[in-house]
């Protein structure tokens, strides 16, 4: 009988993992850390970080999407992707390499990560818009870290990234 007990204690969900589930997340998912600062690293890994006051101060994009997940039509407003990997760039003198061969690499607390091409970020190769948003509806992203990824075109949000800390570009190769 204590077997039996000690069994169906050890197999009982604990209060903790119970307290860390939100509805859409896997039951017993740690919640993730909430983004509070963004660092920006560049092909020669030159890197910045931004705090929610400096990004604030940044020029800001305000872009209208449909969020598939939800079903509901969203605004947001941040900075585009291009101007923010402006802030980081190679250090003179530096190996030239191709735009082709670079990808930028999106990572968030959970450890979630998600690479977007740099066509993905230039208005001239592509009608959508990459936007690091730092409000929502015109509120505060609050609930999904000081920063979330928002790709404008993509018809699902599967590249989108919520509690953004990182973009960091990075040289790919053919091999």
């Amino acid at each position: 009988m204590n077997r039996i007990l000690l069994l169906l204690l050890l197999l009982a969900p604990s209060p903790l993992a119970q307290a860390q589930h939100t509805p859409g997340m896997a039951i017993g998912k740690p919640l993730a850390a909430r983004s509070t600062t963004l660092t920006l690293t560049g092909l020669g890994g030159t890197a910045r970080t931004l705090s929610p006051d400096e990004f604030k101060a940044l020029p800001h994009t305000a872009v209208q999407v449909h969020n598939a997940h939800n079903g509901k039509d969203e605004s947001y407003s941040g900075v585009l992707v291009r101007d923010l990997l402006a802030l980081v760039p190679p250090p003179a003198g530096s190996k030239n390499v191709s735009t082709n061969m670079q990808v930028v690499v999106a990572g968030a607390t959970d450890n979630f990560h998600v690479a977007i091409t740099l066509c993905d970020t230039n208005a001239d190769c592509r009608s959508g818009q990459a936007v690091v948003a730092d409000t929502q509806d015109g509120a505060p992203i609050a609930a999904d870290g000081a920063f979330k990824l928002i790709l404008t075109e993509d018809k699902k949000p599967a590249r989108w990234a919520r509690n953004l800390q990182s973009l960091t570009v990075k040289a790919v190769s053919a091999d």
